[in-house]
């Protein structure tokens, strides 16, 4: 009488070489994904570009792609959905059953080893795989846009911050100038009082602009400190930390400065792909729900080593499912078809919304261009030309206090009306190349 250990070790033998060949076919298939590389820590070349004396639209996205962690957990969710899609569609392991009658080992009155050994391994029906490789893909595609989509929002969000800043930086920067000046009205009107030219109010009402200004200045202040908050946050560094100021200036509005939109540029969008990408997905799990009425195919190889006569021992055999509850499978299947109709009309509603923000983001980048030519061309010039002449018949006592600090209220104005035009400008600017999904900013070289 053969051991059952020896009959054991067969059988298990037996079974990792079915399991192999079972196997084979998927693993040439697709070679096994190398895990992803850990997320790399933020540079400190950053930290200390950033430390320059301006800071750069372009040093600040690159910063932004380097160190944010929204974009970094995007990323790591991409990542973790083709991983997922690599393992979807495989074949199931196989299952080793062992079984074994105690009082018949050591019994020196049973002829047969009391134990049974056995194999089994389901085999979907054909195309079942495929449809959950399919449906575990479109997710995958999903995530990779989002991922495209958050490295588009936040090279428009450092874009729009960085504007921000700089106008903030020109208003601190107008209001210094306007204080200035002031200062020199105010030193008039009190040589003026001195002499009895005018009265009193011409000095008090220099002092009352005075303090506006320093009220202002306050203001300016604070508007600042929250900018470069937001900065830091997106940079992934403490709020109060100090940041470079901007440039000083900002290229001038060109006629046709954005870049031409593609004939299909909506379709190209991150957001209209991604909805493309789940109504793939459930197209194809509606597909494997109809499926669903298909028995299910599990194969058998047992070895009972409780039978007398050996060559009853080792048996092959098959499983088949019935699914007989077709009311069950029909739901699912409904299911399948509703979701697969709303993620449809959830991709041409992207699709409207899409073309829309487009053509919204073209008409704003027109409207402050136009805005930026009738203040640089008209009003700027004018109330510069109003300011010195009023000013000069002030000195020459043919014009009164009031309408020269209304001149200097209209110069203020114009200036801080032309760098918030300016400003709103690229700000504009880059909301239509976000809308066009352009992403045309250089990776850094720690995340390539």
């Amino acid at each position: 009488m053969a051991s059952p250990v020896r009959h054991i070790a067969c059988i298990a033998v037996a079974s990792a070489l079915a399991g192999a060949l079972l196997h084979a076919s998927a693993g040439r298939a697709q070679a096994a994904t190398p895990a992803a590389p850990p997320p790399a820590t933020a540079p400190t070349s950053y930290d200390s570009l950033l430390a320059a004396p301006a800071i750069t639209p372009e040093l600040l996205e690159r910063a932004a792609l380097a160190r944010n962690p929204t974009l970094a957990a995007a990323s790591a969710a991409a990542a973790e959905a083709r991983a997922k899609a690599d393992g979807a569609g495989r074949f199931m392991d196989p299952m080793i059953e062992v079984m074994a009658a105690p009082r018949a080992i050591g019994n020196e009155d049973i002829a047969a080893p009391g134990y049974e050994v056995g194999l089994s391994q389901n085999l979907p029906w054909f195309g079942k795989r495929g449809l959950e490789k399919s449906a575990a893909r479109a997710e995958a595609r999903a995530a990779g846009e989002d991922l495209r989509a958050a490295r588009i929002d936040l090279l428009g969000e450092a874009r729009r911050l960085y504007y921000e800043y700089f106008l903030v930086e020109r208003g601190i920067e107008v209001n210094r100038e306007l204080k200035g000046l002031l200062d020199h009205m105010r030193s008039v009107a009190v040589q003026k009082y001195s002499t009895g030219t005018v009265g009193q109010q011409d000095a008090l009402q220099a002092e009352v602009e005075l303090a506006m200004l320093d009220h202002e200045s306050i203001v300016l202040a604070r508007e600042r400190r929250i900018v470069r908050a937001r900065l830091n946050a997106m940079l992934h560094r403490g709020p109060g930390e100090d940041l470079p100021a901007p440039l000083d200036s900002i290229p001038a509005a060109v006629e046709g400065e954005e870049s031409p939109a593609a004939e299909n540029a909506s379709l190209l969008r991150p957001d209209v792909r991604r909805a493309e990408a789940e109504r793939d997905a459930r197209a194809a799990e509606l597909s494997l729900a109809r499926k669903q009425r298909i028995p299910e195919f599990t194969l058998l190889a047992r070895y009972d080593a409780m039978w007398a006569e050996h060559e009853m021992r080792p048996t092959i055999g098959a499983e088949l499912s019935l699914p007989f509850l077709f009311g069950r499978v029909g739901a699912s299947e409904r299911e399948a078809q509703a979701g697969l109709a709303r993620r449809e009309q959830e991709r041409l509603a992207t699709i409207d919304r899409a073309r829309l923000e487009i053509e919204e983001a073209r008409a704003r980048v027109q409207e402050t261009r136009h805005e930026i030519h009738v203040i640089e061309t008209g009003v700027l010039p004018a109330t510069e030309r109003a300011l010195a002449s009023i000013r000069s018949a002030y000195e020459a006592n043919r014009s009164d206090f009031l309408s020269l600090l209304n001149a200097e209220r209209d110069l203020a104005r114009a200036r801080l009306g032309w760098n918030r035009a300016r400003a709103e400008y690229r700000m504009a600017l880059a909301d239509w190349e976000r809308a066009i999904a352009s992403d045309d900013a250089p990776l850094p070289e720690e995340t390539r």
